[in-house]
C-alpha cells in the first residue's frame, strides 16, 4: 500500500479531492495534505510519501520550485503537476525536472485515475526490481568467499585470463590485486594430528588455521586464499605498502617479514591448536603469468617431504637440496598381500605392515607419493579379497573405511590398514562360518533323501567340495564323523519303519541302502543289542 501528498494553496481543491476520489482502488492507503510548498517539504521530511500531486501556481514557493527541491533530495519520487491552460508552457518545463505527468484544471477524474494507475504500477515495478537486485546482491555477498576460492583455484591450475578479464574479475570480487602485481604464494598442509579427526572437525581446523594465517599476513600483505584439490591451504600475498628503502634493501626486508610471519604461523598453530603444519614459501612472480609455476614448485616441494608431528617450514627463495627418490621394495616382496589374504595369514599381514613402517622410516626422502603408493597397494589387496568372496569391500567394512583419505604419516596409514584388516577378517570369518553351516545343511538334506544310494563321493559332488574336506568340515562343526551321522540317520529310519510299517527286514535293508540284509542285521544288533526282528516282536 502507498501514501500520497496533495499540495495546493486552495484548500477546497485538495479537501474535495481527498473525499471524492476512490484512492483505495489504486492501493493508496494514506493521504497527506499541504497548503504550501514549505508545509509539503516538512511533511516529506517526516513521512514516507510515494507520490506527490502539486499545483504549479502557489505563493512564496510555486510548484516548480517545490519539485526542484523534492528531486534534489529524492530523485526517484514521482511528482504529478496540476496546471491551468495559461501555465501550459510552465508545465512542459516541469517535465524536464522529472514530473511524470501534468494534468489540467479543472481536474478530469478519469485522467487522474489513469495517471495514478500507471504511476503506481511503475512504483511497484521499481520496488520489485529493487528487491530482486537486493536479493541478487545478498546472494553474491553470500557466495563471494566461494567465488574467490574458485578463481584462485582456476589460476593455480593454469586457467588463463586476458589481463583485462582478470582485472575485471578481481575488481568485481573486491580483491586488492591486479594481473601485473608481484606476488608470493604460501602453501600450507595440515599434518597428522588434524587429519585423524572427522571431515567436519578437519574443516573447522582449516578455518582456524586460515584465520590465524590471515591475521598474521594482513599486517604486511594483502591476502587472498583458497583450498586446493589436495586439501592444502593456498595463500596469495601482495605487499600492502612499501617502505622508503633502496630496492635491494626493500626486497630483503620483505623476505624477512614473510619468513618471520610464516614461522610465526607455524608456531601459533602448534601452540594454540596443538597440531603441526608444514609451510612452503614460494619465490616471487607476476600474478597473471607466474602463479601456475609458483604453485607447481611449492606443491612439488611439499609432496617431496612428509612432515613429522610438528611439520616444517621451507622457503623456495633459498637454495635447497633436491631429494633423490627411492623405491619401497618391501611392498612387492613375496608373498604378496593378495596371497596373504587368500590364505588367511592375518598375523603375517600385520607383521608385513610393521616392516613397511620401518622401511619407510629409513628412506632418506619420505614423500607423500610413497604414502599414496602404500595405500593404493593395500587398498587394492583389500578390494581383491572382498570381491573374491563375492562382496563389495564397502559392504564388509563400511564406506567410511574405503574412501581414500590423505595420510600425513606412515603410522597413521598403518593404523588405518590394521583396522581395515581386523574388520575384514571379522566379516569374512562370519561369512565363512555362515557358508560352512549352509554346507552342513545341504549335506544333511542330501543324506536324508539319498540313503538308498549314498557315498562320500556323491555327497562331496553335491556340495562341490573335496571328499576329504567334507569329512573334516562335518566333524569340525558337528562333533561326530560323517559316517557316524549317516549311521545314526539310517538306524533312526530303521526303528521308524519297524514300528510303523509292514515292510519285511530285507525290504527295510534295501531302503536304507544296504546291499546285504545280513549286514544290516549285524549293524542293527551292534547298535541296539538285538536283531531287527527281535525289536519288532517286542
Amino acid at each position: 500500500m502507498h501514501q500520497i501528498l496533495l499540495v495546493d494553496d486552495e484548500s477546497y481543491v485538495i479537501d474535495d479531492l481527498e473525499i471524492s476520489f476512490p484512492w483505495d482502488d489504486y492501493r493508496i492507503e494514506r493521504i497527506h495534505k499541504a497548503y504550501s510548498g514549505m508545509q509539503a517539504l516538512s511533511i516529506l521530511d517526516e513521512q514516507t510519501v510515494d507520490i506527490v500531486i502539486t499545483d504549479i501556481s502557489m505563493p512564496v514557493m510555486n510548484g516548480l520550485e517545490l519539485i526542484r527541491q523534492i528531486k534534489a533530495a529524492r530523485p526517484n519520487l514521482p511528482c504529478i503537476l496540476l496546471t491551468g491552460y495559461a501555465e501550459f508552457e510552465y508545465a512542459k518545463e516541469a517535465t524536464k525536472h522529472g514530473v511524470v505527468e501534468y494534468l489540467l484544471k479543472p481536474l478530469d477524474i478519469e485522467k487522474l485515475a489513469a495517471c495514478l494507475e500507471s504511476t503506481v504500477l511503475s512504483i511497484e515495478e521499481h520496488i520489485r526490481r529493487a528487491l530482486f537486485y537486493e536479493q541478487a546482491m545478498n546472494s553474491f555477498r553470500e557466495h563471494l568467499p566461494s567465488l574467490k576460492d574458485r578463481l584462485l583455484n582456476q589460476l593455480i591450475e593454469g586457467n588463463r585470463y586476458t589481463e583485462d578479464a582478470l582485472n575485471e574479475k578481481l575488481e568485481h570480487y573486491h580483491l586488492p590485486f591486479h594481473a601485473e602485481d608481484e606476488v608470493q604464494l604460501v602453501l600450507v598442509r595440515l599434518e597428522e594430528h588434524f587429519t585423524r579427526h572427522t571431515t567436519s572437525s578437519l574443516q573447522l581446523f582449516e578455518y582456524a588455521v586460515t584465520n590465524i594465517a590471515c591475521e598474521l599476513f594482513n599486517t604486511v600483505f594483502h591476502t587472498w586464499h583458497c583450498r586446493d584439490r589436495y586439501d592444502y591451504l593456498v595463500f596469495l600475498l601482495k605487499l600492502s605498502h612499501r617502505k622508503q628503502l633502496p630496492e635491494q634493501d626493500q626486497v630483503e626486508d620483505q623476505n624477512q617479514d614473510l619468513t618471520h610471519i610464516s614461522l610465526q604461523l607455524h608456531h601459533n598453530v602448534n601452540e594454540y591448536l596443538k597440531g603441526g603444519i608444514s609451510v612452503i614459501l614460494s619465490q616471487k612472480g607476476e600474478l597473471q603469468h607466474d602463479i601456475r609455476d609458483m604453485y607447481e614448485q611449492a606443491l612439488s616441494a611439499l609432496k617431496k617431504q612428509v612432515g613429522n608431528g610438528t611439520g616444517y617450514f621451507l622457503s623456495l627463495q633459498e637454495s635447497y637440496r633436491p631429494v633423490s627418490i627411492r623405491s619401497l621394495h618391501i611392498l612387492y616382496e613375496p608373498p604378496t598381500f593378495n596371497h596373504l589374504l587368500e590364505t588367511g595369514q592375518w598375523e603375517v599381514f600385520k607383521e608385513r605392515l610393521h616392516r613397511i613402517e620401518a622401511g619407510y622410516s629409513t628412506l632418506p626422502e619420505q614423500t607423500e607419493e610413497h604414502l599414496d603408493e602404500i595405500q593404493i597397494i593395500l587398498l587394492s589387496a583389500f578390494h581383491y579379497i572382498a570381491h573374491k568372496n563375492h562382496a563389495l569391500l564397502s559392504d564388509l567394512v563400511g564406506n567410511e573405511w574405503v574412501t581414500r583419505v590423505p595420510f600425513r604419516s606412515v603410522s597413521q596409514l598403518t593404523d588405518w590398514a590394521e583396522n581395515m584388516l581386523d574388520r575384514l577378517r571379522m566379516k569374512l570369518e562370519e561369512q565363512s562360518l555362515d557358508e560352512q553351516h549352509d554346507v552342513i545343511h545341504q549335506i544333511k538334506t542330501f543324506v536324508s533323501t539319498h540313503l538308498h544310494s549314498l557315498s562320500l563321493q556323491s555327497i562331496a559332488d553335491h556340495v562341490s567340495l573335496h571328499p576329504v574336506y567334507v569329512s573334516k568340515l562335518f566333524k569340525q562343526l558337528q562333533g561326530i564323523s560323517l559316517s557316524e551321522y549317516i549311521l545314526s540317520v539310517k538306524m533312526d529310519l530303521a526303528l521308524y519303519l519297524l514300528n510303523h510299517s509292514q515292510d519285511k527286514v530285507y525290504e527295510i535293508s534295501d531302503k536304507l541302502g544296504y546291499a546285504n540284509s545280513q549286514y544290516f542285521i549285524k549293524v542293527f544288533r551292534d547298535k541296539f543289542g538285538m536283531t531287527p526282528q527281535d525289536y519288532r516282536e517286542q
